[in-house]
């Protein structure tokens, strides 16, 4: 099945956190929440120098992305060289159009020297066009998965964070027991192990953070140490097709830049299989029409492709909403053991400590909920933008730029 560009980093920090999870204890009445644990709205307070971090949105970090990228600045210098050829072939030779090429003819050199470089300026400036579109797109999406890693791994710290104290005071609960003979030095040991793990997972989690941060300066053209405040909030909207999948379907290849991009393909080929000059030897003429041959099936083939795509990237939405409603139930649950746990440790039958693990699962699970929310919103985005959907020829923007550009309807099959 053909998959939705996306990301999986904060998956991973969460599923580190389940796997941390769930040793229950009755004893001392330390509490985790007594601990030092820097939370997310503690951290925007953090200043930079005398000044507070400033808050960074998507939108700004895009704007500033563009301006600094290196693929748009090439695109733009092609585009400007393109349209300096274009006329300088007008001062040469006049205004006019190309003239058609649905058949085959042979003109003179001359006739063919600047009617070919008019077409070929025309379609450069197409594909020129579409390729831009695609690095525009492509950059948006990494913008977005950068957004969702960092807030992700964020709320991952916190867990972990959380999780360190509840090690801590397993720990603390293991020593005592143990100079009481109430507990053995092997699992002593095991105590101490589980909390120096959680120790190194804080600590490397910080350093991926750093990391992160570095990355998303360098993405702005900012200095590596500059300092800000992620906002990233997205909520879970059920995407609903308007019409039917085949009518969405029938629309999106008309507008897929991937989809376009081979179009052109074949009409450059077309022209350079119509339009011939007199000087052309006969093996060009038969390489000029085996390449429009080859072109008319990639671009079949791709169209073949994108609509599986297209169809496939449809239901896995529809399986996220499921998915979603599933994270729901469990978030619920989570809450009666919550409410459960309170009764409980209000009357004297449990700990202080089961009841921030309790806790610590709920705020498990209303994490889960916010990072398939900002994953669900990134498929929306593809499915919005079918260039974006793997199974085209645009994956990337080195293939942005590699590939054709918009095509003309009699490229349309």
């Amino acid at each position: 099945m053909k998959k939705i560009i996306g990301s999986a980093r904060g998956a991973v920090a969460l599923a580190l956190v389940v796997t941390l999870f769930g040793t229950t204890a009755y004893g001392a009445e330390t509490a985790p929440a007594e601990q030092a644990v820097t939370t997310k709205e503690e951290q925007a307070v953090t200043t930079q120098g005398e000044q507070a971090a400033p808050v960074l949105t998507v939108e700004e970090t895009l704007e500033k992305a563009k301006k600094h990228s290196v693929d748009l600045a090439d695109l733009q210098k092609q585009s400007d060289f393109l349209q300096e050829t274009k006329e300088d072939i007008w001062d040469a030779v006049g205004t006019f159009s190309v003239p058609t090429y649905e058949y085959q003819k042979w003109v003179n050199d001359a006739v063919y020297g600047y009617t070919s470089g008019i077409y070929s300026t025309n379609s450069g400036m197409k594909t020129n066009k579409y390729s831009t579109q695609i690095t525009n797109l492509v950059l948006e999406t990494t913008v977005k998965r950068t957004f969702s890693s960092i807030v992700e791994n964020e709320e991952s710290l916190e867990l972990l964070k959380e999780m360190q104290a509840i090690k801590k005071t397993l720990y603390e609960q293991g020593q005592t027991k143990y100079n009481l003979g109430m507990l053995s030095k092997y699992k002593l040991d095991q105590l101490k192990a589980e909390y120096d793990t959680s120790k190194v997972n804080v600590y490397q989690l910080e350093r991926n953070l750093e990391q992160m941060y570095i990355n998303l300066n360098n993405l702005m053209g900012e200095s590596a140490d500059k300092k800000y405040v992620i906002k990233y909030d997205v909520e879970f909207v059920p995407y609903v097709l308007q019409g039917s999948l085949e009518a969405y379907i029938n629309a999106a290849m008309k507008n897929d830049y991937s989809i376009l991009l081979k179009a052109q393909a074949v009409e450059d080929a077309k022209f350079n299989k119509n339009f011939v000059s007199e000087s052309t030897v006969d093996s060009t003429n038969k390489k000029n029409k085996l390449t429009y041959e080859s072109a008319q099936r990639a671009y079949k083939s791709a169209k073949e492709d994108k609509d599986i795509a297209i169809r496939n990237a449809y239901i896995q939405l529809q399986q996220s909403e499921a998915n979603y409603n599933q994270l729901k139930a469990d978030l619920e649950q989570a809450k009666a053991t919550l409410k459960t746990a309170e009764v409980n440790y209000k009357i004297g039958n449990t700990t202080k400590l089961t009841l921030d693990q309790a806790q610590l699962a709920v705020t498990k699970d209303e994490f889960a909920l916010k990072s398939f929310a900002r994953s669900y919103d990134m498929q929306v985005f593809a499915f919005k933008n079918t260039s974006l959907i793997l199974g085209g020829s645009a994956g990337n923007s080195g293939s942005a730029k590699s590939g054709g550009s918009a095509g003309s309807d009699s490229a349309e099959s």
